[in-house]
C-alpha cells in the first residue's frame, strides 16, 4: 500500500504504446516487464495476443541456407516461422528459389501465342496451366494456325445476306461471321428467319410453294412449313394452263432456267413440276457472265438481280464481290 501511495507501483489498465509493442519478442518477457514497469504476465499475454514469438538471432550458418532451398524447407530446418525466413532473405537481397518456379525470360515470353500452350510448356519445362496463365495475363491471344484476317471484300458481304450464307462464301464458321458483324456494328438486313406479312400469308395456296418462295425471297421449305402450319392446302398444279406433252418432254433435258425461258414459265414452276414427276435434275453447266449482266450488279439488291437473271443469290453475290462492286443500297 505504501508503494502505491508513493506512485512506484505500475498503474492498472495502462495502454500499450507503439514502441512497447514493437519490442515484444525481442527480449524475454521478464526483461521487457522490468523495462516497461509491467508484470511478466501482462507482457506474456500481450505478446501471445499479438501472435508474436521470440526472435532468435540469425547466425552466419543460418543465413547460408537462405536461397539455397525453398523458404518452407529453411523454416523447418531452423525452426522459425516462414514469414521470418522470407523477411530475412529479402532483407539480405537473396532471390527466391522454388523447385517448380523460375522467372520468365524474354525469349520464353516471345514464344507465347506463336506456338500452342502445350508446345511452349514442353520447350520451357513449365506446366500448361502456368503457360496459359502467363499468356492470358499479358493479353496474348492463343495460337490458331487456321486464323485468317478479314478482307475488305469479305466485310462487304456482312449484312447483305444471312450469316450462314456469308460463312459458306467466305469459308468461315457462322459464329465467326456473327462476331465480326457485331464487332463492326452492322445490322443483319437478311435474317435467316423470314417475317411473314398479312399480304404474303394471303398468297399461300394461290400458287406453288416454289413460285411464292421465289417471289418473296426465301427458301421453298419456309413457305411449305408456313402453309402446312396454317392448314392451307397446296396449290393445284393441274390448272387450266396445264402442261403440254412437248413441255413435259423438255423437263430434265436441260437446266431448269433454260426450260423456263423456252416455255415461258418461272424457274420455280419448272422445278416443282419436275420434282412431282420425279425427273432427275440435269447437271447444269456454269453459265458465263455477260457484260450486260455484270452492269446490273450493285444497282439493286442481289436477290432481285438473281431472280431477273435466273441465277442463284449466292452466284450473284460472289460475282459482285469478285468485281469489287459495293452492295445496294450504298452505305
Amino acid at each position: 500500500m505504501s508503494r502505491m501511495n508513493n506512485g512506484t507501483a505500475p498503474p492498472k489498465n495502462r495502454r500499450w504504446t507503439l514502441e512497447e509493442e514493437r519490442a515484444l519478442g525481442t527480449k524475454s518477457d521478464r526483461a521487457l516487464a522490468k523495462k516497461f514497469g509491467r508484470t511478466v504476465a501482462a507482457v506474456t499475454t500481450r505478446r501471445r495476443r499479438k501472435h508474436i514469438g521470440f526472435l532468435k538471432k540469425w547466425k552466419p550458418a543460418d543465413d547460408q541456407l537462405l536461397g539455397a532451398r525453398p523458404d518452407a524447407q529453411v523454416a523447418m530446418l531452423l525452426n522459425r516461422p516462414r514469414c521470418q525466413v522470407a523477411y530475412r532473405r529479402r532483407q539480405l537481397g537473396i532471390p527466391f528459389k522454388h523447385p517448380d518456379y523460375h522467372l520468365w525470360k524474354p525469349g520464353e515470353i516471345a514464344m507465347l501465342g506463336w506456338e500452342r500452350d502445350r508446345k511452349v510448356a514442353e520447350l520451357t519445362g513449365r506446366a500448361v496451366e502456368s503457360v496459359r496463365y502467363k499468356r492470358a495475363k499479358l493479353g496474348i491471344p492463343f495460337f490458331n494456325p487456321e486464323f485468317r484476317p478479314w478482307t475488305r471484300e469479305e466485310d462487304r458481304l456482312l449484312g447483305t445476306m444471312p450469316d450462314a450464307e456469308v460463312a459458306k462464301a467466305t469459308r468461315r464458321s457462322v459464329v465467326s461471321v456473327l462476331k465480326r458483324r457485331l464487332r463492326l456494328g452492322l445490322p443483319n438486313r437478311s435474317p435467316a428467319r423470314h417475317v411473314w406479312t398479312q399480304k404474303e400469308i394471303a398468297l399461300l395456296g394461290t400458287m406453288s410453294d416454289g413460285e411464292l418462295a421465289e417471289q418473296i425471297g426465301c427458301p421453298k421449305y419456309v413457305v411449305t412449313f408456313k402453309r402446312q402450319s396454317l392448314k392451307i392446302s397446296a396449290h393445284d398444279t393441274r390448272r387450266r394452263d396445264s402442261w403440254t406433252a412437248a413441255e413435259l418432254r423438255l423437263l430434265g433435258t436441260m437446266p431448269d432456267p433454260e426450260v423456263a425461258r423456252r416455255i415461258g414459265r418461272s424457274v420455280a414452276a419448272v422445278a416443282d413440276r419436275r420434282e412431282q414427276l420425279r425427273i432427275a435434275k440435269p447437271d447444269a453447266k456454269v453459265r458465263d457472265w455477260t457484260a450486260a449482266e455484270e452492269s446490273l450488279l450493285g444497282t439493286r439488291p442481289d436477290r432481285q438481280i438473281a431472280q431477273q437473271l435466273n441465277r442463284t443469290f449466292r452466284a450473284v453475290s460472289q460475282r459482285r464481290v469478285r468485281l469489287n462492286i459495293p452492295p445496294w443500297p450504298p452505305g
